[in-house]
């Protein structure tokens, strides 16, 4: 099953790529009375007709869906009414028998191709956040992991902040695929992705690092602090339980290793500790939270 998260990005991005056709439609048939000296319909002439069209109608109650900074959507909304305004005044211009003027003609162009260019932009991004989420945990996958990784290590030096990399493994993965079969290792990889979203905050970032290991990176708070979110993970991953075939139950625990990314001069210098961390757990008997020697060197 498609995460709720994802489920809803595709729907705004259907809506979206139908409303971009809305838009055209409307600029043809504005175009076609324009031309043929049809009578402008009331939606082209009216001082709110950009709130009544299809496009308007979607920005007042939709487009918070697209997740825009404020400033980006009141562009979006104020270049949508410069767009109608400026065909108001040419259909009105036509219907009184006047003729349009070639700057008021260039004006309408070039609003409505920049229109368009934001719409096409935010529908990209949307597109780009889609691809970039693993459909079974909803974690991010691995195609953005090091932009967005990079940029979180940077903010985080920039203002004297800790930021940490949490590897995590899920123990004996191997054996639940093959004595209980793929689909229900499919089950724990989903609930799994769940129970992690479930306990952190909603600007730490949560990825798929590879079949059955995921990464955290969690900013801002100290080595006690990211130790209790990893332990408190640890614990309820250890009580989650999976329904298998007749009336029973499985449990799976996990094994995490982290590392100081402000401490490492490199991305994958943090990576690497983390996941060398990540398997000194495993090697300690799993189900366990271990930090890097260089984190516990630095403390």
């Amino acid at each position: 099953m498609i995460p709720l998260q994802t489920r809803k990005q595709e729907e705004t991005a259907q809506e979206l790529d139908k409303m971009l056709n809305s838009h055209r439609n409307w600029v043809y048939r504005l175009n076609k009375t324009l031309i043929c000296g049809l009578e402008p319909t009331n939606e082209m002439v009216a001082t709110d007709a950009h709130v009544h069209c299809a496009f308007g109608h979607w920005l007042e109650t939709r487009a918070k869906e697209l997740d825009l900074d404020a400033a980006t959507l009141d562009n979006l909304v104020n270049r949508h009414k410069k767009v109608h305004d400026l065909a108001r005044d040419m259909a009105l211009t036509v219907s009184s028998g006047g003729t349009i003027e070639e700057a008021l003609y260039d004006d309408f162009l070039q609003s409505s191709e920049r229109f368009v260019g934001l719409i096409e932009a935010a529908y990209d991004a949307l597109i780009a956040s889609i691809n970039a989420t693993d459909p079974l945990t909803g974690a991010e996958n691995r195609s953005l992991m090091t932009v967005r990784l990079e940029e979180r290590k940077r903010l985080a030096g920039s203002k004297n902040n800790k930021a940490w990399v949490v590897m995590i493994d899920l123990d004996h993965f191997k054996s639940v695929n093959d004595d209980y079969g793929h689909e229900i290792g499919d089950q724990v990889l989903k609930g799994f992705g769940a129970l992690v979203r479930d306990h952190i905050r909603s600007d730490d970032l949560f990825f798929r690092y590879g079949g059955e290991e995921f990464l955290l990176c969690i900013s801002g708070v100290t080595e006690n602090t990211v130790a209790r979110v990893a332990e408190r993970l640890r614990k309820a991953s250890a009580q989650k339980t999976y329904k298998v075939k007749g009336d029973g139950e499985l449990s799976v625990t996990a094994s995490f290793g982290i590392a100081d990314l402000t401490a490492h001069a490199e991305l994958s210098g943090a990576i690497n500790a983390a996941d060398s961390a990540m398997y000194a757990a495993k090697r300690a008997g799993r189900d366990r939270v271990v930090f890097d020697q260089v984190t516990v060197s630095a403390s």
